[in-house]
């Protein structure tokens, strides 16, 4: 029978995790955002659709295809705003606003450049849950991502003892834990064991 009491307990969880305990690491075509400002994230779901096929007045329920939402991350806005910068001029690279094409420029080639495979736009975003030490724990790694949306700046004289913040939200391809052998055509490889988040 399962040891049920107090200490068993305490042994078991181990302390447990926070959820406050976390970095993202975010190398984009413009720069590596700074960690620090990163205030909340997430590590995403995983999920997988259903096949539903009836028979004969039942439903037989099979693994479909596999989603990946987008994700978001909430950021702190400093007073030189360049965690912000650096994502607004990620997200004008795939539609400048004036000239309403790419900005080949940034993005190092033309519009076939920007959107196709092995471009500079796209990067891999990772997310570190921390242990107590402040050591990594679990890591995931968000593969090909780029920004669908950089989130408002709200502002009002009504709003007092507030930091400034905003969102922005990532489409990506698909994830894999930080420790996985990349897959054929990634460079390089991401080792959860002895990596360390950088910043922290």
């Amino acid at each position: 029978m399962v040891d049920m009491n107090i200490a068993a307990f305490k042994q078991k969880f181990d302390g447990g995790t926070r959820p406050n305990r976390f970095q993202v690491e975010i190398n984009t075509p413009t720069g590596v955002l700074e960690p620090i400002l990163v205030k909340a994230a997430s590590i995403p779901a995983e999920q997988i659709g259903i096949l539903q096929i009836p028979f004969r007045g039942r439903v037989a329920k099979l693994p479909g295809d596999r989603p990946y939402a987008e994700w978001t991350f909430t950021c702190l806005d400093d007073t030189t705003e360049k965690l912000r910068n650096a994502l607004t001029t990620w997200h004008r690279m795939a539609n400048d606003h004036a000239s309403n094409v790419p900005d080949n420029q940034s993005a190092g080639g033309g519009a076939d450049n920007l959107i196709g495979g092995g471009s500079s736009y796209y990067t891999d975003i990772k997310v570190y849950q921390l242990d107590l030490s402040g050591n990594p724990h679990t890591c995931v790694t968000l593969h090909e991502c780029w920004p669908v949306e950089v989130g408002a700046v709200d502002l009002s004289y009504d709003t007092a003892d507030t930091a400034t913040e905003f969102a922005c939200t990532i489409a990506y391809d698909w994830l894999t834990d930080c420790s996985d052998t990349p897959v054929e055509g990634e460079s390089g490889s991401n080792t959860l064991s002895g990596s360390e988040p950088q910043g922290g």
